[in-house]
This record gives structure tokens, C-alpha cells and sequence, in this order.
């Protein structure tokens, strides 16, 4: 440096000077210099730019023990020193410290120094003044530029500016602004501003050499992606566009590769505004523009809240309303459309919501993501059947409850709810089969239908039920649906969020931890939510069906819908701990009046028959009731199954000789007659007789109460009177062999290992699923039979479906048929889909019509029109049946028979039964 200096002052004679130095690369001293400086007769300027990068080069050139670079400082402090001593000698240097930040450690070490030296006597210049940086950029990246349309345009939207509707900035409405528009012109003066106040907080970046830098790549990358929609008359921020993303000095490149050091935005960037594959939410935005021949207005908003989201360290980021309709209005764009853009990105559409952007008092973007966003975009993608599954499955599992009543879940025909005295049921009706709209005032009819009508299986023929009093319906509230199902369809976003590996990366340990907790609030709202859902009951009073409203959400919210309904017909349950009802409700409530005897198994039927009874829950208060009635009121018991004649319970004594007695001995010595009654005496059953009095018990017994007899222990086995030690032992001829498998024929222990059917624990392993299901809605009964089989599934392994059974229910049964036939599920399989049709009808005068079909799917398509029905009614058996060589798997694909026609046929108001069958697991090699 020093020998090209002299050279450069002086020539060859300057040169000579410090020739030796220059050799032997060793810095001359103050003394040398100012020799050197005496061959001038005139003032010298000396400038020497960029010594940070000739710093950097030296570094690497070895000097004896030092370097190059260490040489270069010790001359430049003594060329500093001795030009504050000459006043003929002036030096100005340069140095852009900041472009070699990233060089290594001695480097930095060595401009450090070089700023120290500066400092001790220098005077700073600043070569570019604030309201020069535009100039600067103009006169670098254009060779002219027109100064008449910049005036022109400058007037033009300072009017825009003062005359519109919108709010501005101040500055954009001072009269000076005209002034700034021509002079910076064709940049925005807002691209200015943020490029130099904002992006300039962050330590790489330099000012002017950065904009210029920055500015050449948007006018490039607008040169050769000129819009279509608009004349574009400034260079605004939205033109820095991470869209240019070249490999070598992009905007995208700068953007990741130094900017994104300090505020890292590359989530946002890649997730929100760019994507090389157009899937970024600000793409999928601008579609709806473009399309409509309107700018890219996604990207105007995002691109431009991007940059104004750089800032570094104490600086505001973002930007406020006013200073984004500066950064973006033009007369051709209307502000409403960049409003409904915004909305949109913010969350208003779900499906364009962006991650990272945070509509606060200055819209920005963060880091971190939008959690709220991220779920709600999750809820607007959940399907409408999953989040419904998901309320029923949580209604079915955990919401009925279990208590006195016996629940019965979705009945739609007489025949899924059976007509039987066991216990009360509590049918709680599907949310599309018996919702309720008007405060419970009108009884849905198929609640109408399920409480006058019973039937022994389905499709057989109903008749009227006979005990109305053990059958109770909740009903759902319709205003109250969609919200629950709401809830289950954000329970079901967020728990498949939690299971999203790769979108959960993005998100910090807080944002998981709040992710979880409101996960934990959902679970419970859903609960909440699904009980209130279920708040129409519909019991039985003497006039029939009555209304009343439950509360299931009380209780500290852990009221089932069962607790709920016994907890608000507490008045009307006869529970275990029950007392003995009185003489008068006996008579009255119980007793048939035209009859002498009942059977306590007839009075246990009276709860169930009579309307308006109270809910018997347990036996046991019917049984002391019984013992009350012998005790106190005169009534009689007889137990038919105490011994070998049966047992009478009577109140009378030895003086009591009762009319139709006829024997000598008093009838209270009888050993089967017993004077005292305990309620564990009385049983029920067919077998045990309650009577009015004892008349009416020996008219009927007097033949079977005998003497006293000695009591023997007998055989167990039915008519062997062998002699054994106790009761219930068996003679050595009748000993009982081994209980045995009824499959295999297997020993074991005892019968505790067989199940039902007699089968051992090998032979009951199921190795098939079968489902099938009533006349119900298309999706339903795909749905239920699909999750049937997979409740089946083995650990680890996917059930299989090998045949289906599709049978058409309703009216226009061949109109139907005809468009079920036609759907792609059995046009993929149509060698294996056949069809059995059988179509009846008969008038009064008996004249009938019968037609049969059987074939393959293709030959009916031909079969489309039903005829017309002879008298009022006709008979359609139609039938479409799968029969699959090997098993199709049951997976999330959802590439099923089952799934397909689901889908098929879950928007249609097609009702169908359902039956099909499958292996519970599919062999692994069905998969490949």
C-alpha cells in the first residue's frame, strides 16, 4: 500500500523513498512519511477506499512473525498521525465494516482496530444526506428518467393522497410530499423508508449499497415479469419479491442468507407468502384475483407486511393501516378488494389463513405461529361426517351413562327396541331421526312410532306394545346440534394437529403446552356441549306420552344423560333400598282387581303395562311389599319351588282353621306352611303365588300341603331318590362328567371356561366380523358396518371385507336401485356385484303381477322403471350382493367397498340395509 502511494504522490522519486519498506513489506514511520511528503510543492489528497477488504486479503500474506495486515494498520496510524501535523496533506478512507462480518476472527479484530485509529483525529463525512438516497438510486439503476411524467405522476396521487377516502399518513397529505413522489420517482418513497429506517436496523445491511442492491433485483425481476391487470406507475415494496429466488443474489437468497439471521421469518416466508410449488397461503389467495383479472393483491399485503417486519432490535415492525394504504393504493386497485384480501390472510378463510401474520394495532409477522389460525384451518378441513362420528362415538362411549335404566342407542324401528318388562329403557334417539325445534311441544313421529309399535325382528310385522310404561325417549334439541358437532369437529382438528409431526415442529414448548390444555378444554366442552344437546324427554303418564326438559350438564359436569333422566325422575324410581309400598297402592296399583291370586312375576309386569307406574329399578322392594301384604293385610304367598309340594306363608296361628282346611290338624303345624314371611322369602317368578287370603290359597293347594316329613337328601338328578349326604350332591350313577368344549370337545375344570355357547377359549377367538343393520340413511349404515369392522381389528393388523349385501328400502325401490347400480364402487367391481330383484302386486279383484330379476350389474342397468301398482300397495325385494375373492383391507386410504359406496350415497336420501363380512385381520400379502 505504501509504495503505490508514493508512487502515485510522487513518481519514481517518491517511490525511491520507501522503496526498502515496499521490498521488505514493512510499514515506514512517521519520520519516512514526512520526508516523503516534502517533495510536493503543492497540497496532497490521498484516498483510499474499501480498507476493511484490502484488510481482509492481507490478512493471509505472512510478514516475519506478523501479517501483511497488522503492517497495513501500523502505516495507516502513522499516515493518520503525520497528516494532522502537515496541513498540505489531507486523507480520506473508506471502510464497510459491516460486509465482513462473517470473515474470521482476526479480520474483525483488525477493522476494530482500524476504527480506533480513525477515531483519534478524523473528521466524518456523510456523502449521502437523508432525502438523497432516492437520487442516488435513481442515477445508479436508470440512465434517465423522464422528468416531466415524473411531475405529472406526482400530482396525480398527491391528490390521490388529499382527496381520497382512505386514510394516509401525515406526511403523505403535507404539501412538501408532491416534491418527495417527483424527486424519488420511479421509487416509492415508502420503499425508500423502509429499506433505510427499518431493514437498515439489522446489522448486515448497509444502507445505500444494501437498497441499491435490493432495488436493482425488483426492477430486474419487474422488467421481466411485467403484470398484466394494471399500469404500474412506482416501484413499491411489494416488488422486493422472495418469487425472484435465483440461486446467487436473489431477493430470496438476500432474504434467507443474511436478513433471516436476525429476524428469522423463513417459516412465514415459505408457509404464508412463497412456495415454489404455489401452495403458500398468499398464492392460493391470489387465485381468486387473478382469475378474476384482478393484481396479485395477496402478495401485495403479504410481501410488503414482510419487510416491514425486518426491523431489528428496538425498531416497531409491522405497519399500521394508514401506512399500509400508502405502501399500496392506486387508482385502478379498489381498497375494498385489498380489505377482503386481508381478511382472508387473517383469518376470515381458513383455507388461505396465514400462519405467521398477526392482525394487531400493526400488522406483522412473527416468528412463531399463529396457533389459532393453524386450528382453525384444521376445523375448516375436518369433513362434516368425521366431526358427526365423532359425536356419536363420544355420545355412545361416554355420555348415555349406565344407571337403573337399560339404553338403547338410535332405535329407528319397532324392532331395535324390544317390548319387555326386564327393566325400563331409555332410548336416546339419532340427531337426523327425532330432532326437536319447538320446545318439545310436538312428540317427533318416529318417537310416536317406536312407542305404539313393537316387532320381534326386523321386517317381521309389528304390533301394538304392550308395555308403554318401561319405555322412555331423549330426544335432541336442533338448535343445540350443530354446535356440539362443532365442538367435535375442533376436538378432532386439534387432536390430528398434536399428531402432525412435521406441523408441530414449527411450534415453541408454550404454544404446545397451550395446544394440549385447550385440547383438555375441548374434551370437556364436547361433553358439555353433547349432554345439553340430548334435553327432550319423553316419558309416560297416564294420558301418554308427556314432555319434560332435562339438565345434563350439572353435576360439576359429570351428569351422564342416564344420571340426568333418574335424577329428574327421582319421584317416579322404585330403587333396591325402596320401602314396602301400602295396602292402598297395592290394591289399587297392583292388584287386578277380578282375580283372587297374581304371580309376583304378574306384579313386577304391572310396572311395566300400566301408564303412569313408577319405574321398578329393582325386585327387592316388591318382594317386601309381598311380605307386608301376608303380615298386614291378610294376603297369602305360596312358593310352588320350596320343596317337594311347595310352601305356604300365611299370618294365621294354631286356633286359625279356616273353612276349607278339612283336615284335623291345625293348618299352621303343616311343614309346608310357615306363619312369619321375610321379603328374602319372596321370590319372583311364574312359580310364586300371592292370593287375597288363605281361602283362596287352599282352593287351589289344599291337596299339596301335607304333614311333616322327614327330611332325606336325595340324588340331584331329576326322579333318582338315591340317598346322598346333602342336598345337591349326586349318586356315583348320575356323577356329572367334565364340562367339554361343544366345538372341540376339550375338558376343562369347569364351566367358567366356556363362554355362552359352550365354547372354549381357542374355538371362541373370532377369526370373522359380520355386521348388518336396519332400514336406515345410506351413510349411516355403510358407517356403522365400517366401524363395526374395525372395532374387530386385531393389534396391529386391518380387518378385511369379502362380501356385501346392499338392500333398497322406501318407495321408487327400481329408481333407486338404478342409480346405486351406477356408482363407480360397483362399476369397479362389477364381475363380482350381482343383483336378485322380485317386484309383486295383486288388486282387490285378484289380478297380480310379478316380475324376478337375477344378474350382474351391467344387465341391470336395463331394469329402470317400476311399474304401477295394481292396488295401494306393491312389494319390491331388491338386493345388490359383493362377493370378493380376496378381502379388500378396512385403512385410512378409505379405498373400501364400504367407503366408496359411503361416499356414493351419504348426500342422497337413499335409506339401504346393510350386511357385510370380512376376515378381522386381512393377510399381509392382500396389501401389496
Amino acid at each position: 500500500m505504501w509504495g503505490e502511494l508514493a508512487y502515485q504522490l510522487y513518481g519514481s522519486e517518491g517511490y525511491e523513498q520507501i522503496k526498502e519498506y515496499d521490498q521488505e513489506r514493512q510499514a515506514p514511520g512517521g519520520n519516512t512519511l514526512k520526508a516523503l511528503f516534502e517533495f510536493g510543492e503543492g497540497p496532497a489528497l490521498i484516498l483510499a477506499d474499501e480498507i476493511a477488504a484490502y484488510l481482509k486479503a492481507a490478512s493471509g500474506v505472512e510478514v516475519g512473525n506478523t501479517t501483511l495486515a497488522s503492517q497495513t494498520l501500523t502505516f495507516i496510524l502513522s499516515l493518520l498521525e503525520t497528516a494532522s501535523e502537515v496541513e498540505k496533506v489531507t486523507v480520506v478512507y473508506s471502510i464497510a465494516d459491516t460486509a465482513f462480518e462473517d470473515e474470521a476472527e482476526n479480520v474483525r479484530t483488525l477493522i476494530d482496530e482500524l476504527n480506533q485509529i480513525g477515531r483519534r483525529q478524523h473528521k466524518t463525512i456523510t456523502p449521502t444526506s437523508e432525502n438523497e438516497v432516492g437520487q442516488v438510486l435513481q442515477h445508479r439503476l436508470f440512465e434517465n428518467i423522464e422528468r416531466a411524467q415524473a411531475e405529472s405522476i406526482a400530482e396525480s396521487y398527491f391528490q390521490y393522497y388529499t382527496e381520497g377516502d382512505r386514510q394516509f399518513t401525515q406526511e403523505a397529505t403535507d404539501a412538501s410530499y408532491v416534491n418527495r413522489l417527483e424527486r424519488e420517482y420511479p421509487f416509492h418513497p415508502t420503499i425508500i423508508d423502509t429499506l433505510t429506517e427499518k431493514i437498515d436496523t439489522i446489522p448486515k445491511f448497509q444502507r445505500t449499497r444494501g437498497a441499491l442492491k435490493l432495488l436493482a433485483r425488483a426492477v430486474y425481476y419487474l422488467w421481466n415479469n411485467q403484470p398484466d391487470h394494471y399500469d404500474r406507475h412506482w416501484i413499491r415494496l411489494y416488488d422486493l419479491s422472495p418469487a425472484d429466488n435465483a440461486p446467487d443474489g436473489s431477493i430470496d437468497s438476500t432474504l434467507r442468507e443474511t436478513l433471516f439471521e436476525f429476524v428469522d421469518l423463513s417459516a412465514a416466508l415459505s408457509a404464508d407468502i412463497y412456495s415454489e410449488d404455489d401452495t403458500a397461503h398468499t398464492q392460493l389467495e391470489d387465485r381468486k384475483w387473478t382469475e378474476k383479472g384482478i393484481p396479485r393483491l395477496g402478495s401485495h399485503l403479504t410481501t410488503t407486511f414482510l419487510w416491514h417486519s425486518l426491523a431489528y432490535g428496538e425498531q416497531a415492525t409491522g405497519l399500521t393501516r394508514a401506512e399500509m394504504n400508502i405502501s399500496l393504493g392506486h387508482p385502478d386497485i379498489r381498497f375494498d378488494n385489498y380489505d377482503s384480501a386481508l381478511e382472508a390472510l387473517t383469518g376470515g378463510d381458513m383455507n388461505v389463513a396465514c400462519y405467521y401474520l398477526y392482525d394487531e394495532e400493526r400488522v406483522r409477522f412473527k416468528s412463531e405461529p399463529n396457533l389459532l389460525k393453524i386450528i382453525n384451518q384444521r376445523v375448516d378441513n375436518t369433513p362434516d361426517a368425521q366431526a358427526r362420528n365423532r359425536f356419536k362415538s363420544r355420545l355412545q362411549k361416554s355420555e348415555v351413562g349406565t344407571g337403573g335404566f337399560e339404553t338403547v342407542v338410535f332405535p329407528e324401528a319397532p324392532a331395535d327396541l324390544p317390548d319387555k318388562v326386564s327393566k325400563p329403557q331409555l332410548a336416546v334417539m339419532h340427531m337426523d331421526s327425532a330432532p326437536v325445534s319447538d320446545g318439545g311441544n310436538e312428540i317427533p313421529d318416529k318417537i310416536q312410532t317406536l312407542y305404539q309399535k313393537s316387532a320381534s325382528k326386523h321386517g317381521g310385522e309389528t304390533q301394538s306394545r304392550v308395555y308403554k310404561n318401561y319405555v322412555l325417549f331423549l330426544a335432541p334439541n336442533e338448535e343445540r346440534i350443530d354446535g356440539a358437532i362443532d365442538a367435535a369437529r375442533e376436538l378432532e382438528a386439534i387432536e390430528a394437529l398434536l399428531d402432525d409431526s412435521q406441523q408441530t415442529a414449527d411450534l415453541s414448548n408454550e404454544q404446545l403446552e397451550e395446544l394440549r390444555e385447550r385440547r383438555d378444554r375441548t374434551h370437556g366442552l364436547l361433553g358439555e356441549q353433547i349432554r345439553g344437546v340430548y334435553r327432550h324427554l319423553y316419558y309416560v303418564d297416564r294420558n301418554g306420552l308427556t314432555h319434560l326438559a332435562i339438565n345434563a350438564t350439572e353435576a360439576n359436569g359429570g351428569t351422564t344423560l342416564v344420571n340426568a333422566v333418574e335424577e329428574t325422575l327421582e319421584g317416579r324410581l322404585i330403587r333396591a333400598d325402596a320401602s314396602a309400598k301400602g295396602v292402598a297402592f297395592f290394591k289399587q296399583k297392583l292388584w287386578q282387581q277380578t282375580q283372587d291370586s297374581m304371580t309376583t312375576e304378574q306384579l313386577v309386569t304391572q310396572f311395566a303395562k300400566k301408564p303412569g307406574l313408577p319405574y321398578l329399578l329393582n325386585t327387592k322392594p316388591v318382594r317386601k311389599t309381598v311380605a307386608k301384604m301376608v303380615d298386614d293385610a291378610g294376603y297369602t304367598y305360596w312358593d310352588s319351588t320350596a320343596s317337594e309340594s311347595g310352601l305356604a306363608y300365611w299370618d294365621g296361628d294354631e286356633d286359625d282353621s279356616p273353612e276349607n282346611w278339612g283336615k284335623a290338624d291345625p293348618l299352621a303345624e303343616s311343614d309346608d306352611v310357615r306363619t312369619s314371611i321375610r321379603d328374602s322369602d319372596v321370590k319372583i317368578g311364574d312359580g310364586y303365588v300371592v292370593y287375597t287370603d288363605i281361602g283362596s290359597l287352599l282352593d287351589v293347594h289344599h291337596e299339596s300341603i301335607r304333614a311333616p316329613a322327614v327330611e332325606e337328601a336325595l340324588c340331584a338328578e331329576d326322579s333318582c331318590n338315591v340317598e346322598v349326604d346333602a342336598v345337591g350332591d349326586y349318586c356315583p350313577e348320575h356323577e356329572p362328567d367334565s364340562p367339554t368344549c361343544s366345538r372341540c370337545g376339550t375338558a376343562v375344570e369347569d364351566e367358567s371356561q366356556l363362554n355362552a355357547q359352550g365354547l372354549c377359549d381357542n374355538c371362541s377367538r373370532p377369526s370373522d366380523w359380520e355386521q348388518s343393520t336396519s332400514l336406515m340413511a345410506a351413510s349411516r349404515a355403510f358407517n356403522e358396518v365400517r366401524t363395526h369392522a374395525l372395532g374387530k381389528a386385531t393389534s396391529g393388523g386391518d380387518p378385511g371385507v369379502d362380501r356385501v349385501t346392499v338392500e333398497t328400502g322406501g318407495d321408487e325401490q327400481l329408481s333407486k336401485g338404478s342409480f346405486i347400480a351406477g356408482r363407480q364402487a360397483f362399476g369397479d367391481r362389477a364381475d363380482s356385484v350381482s343383483v336378485r330383484m322380485q317386484y309383486e302386486t295383486e288388486s282387490s279383484g285378484g289380478a297380480s303381477y310379478r316380475a324376478t330379476f337375477t344378474g350382474g350389474i351391467d344387465e341391470f342397468s336395463n331394469v329402470t322403471n317400476q311399474p304401477d301398482s295394481f292396488g295401494d300397495a306393491s312389494r319390491v325385494e331388491l338386493k345388490f350382493r359383493v362377493e370378493l375373492d380376496d378381502p379388500e383391507p378396512l385403512t385410512d386410504a378409505e379405498d373400501d367397498v364400504l367407503a366408496e359406496l359411503r361416499e356414493a350415497l351419504g348426500d342422497t336420501s337413499i335409506d339401504v340395509k346393510v350386511q357385510a363380512r370380512g376376515p378381522v385381520e386381512v393377510a399381509p400379502e392382500v396389501h401389496q
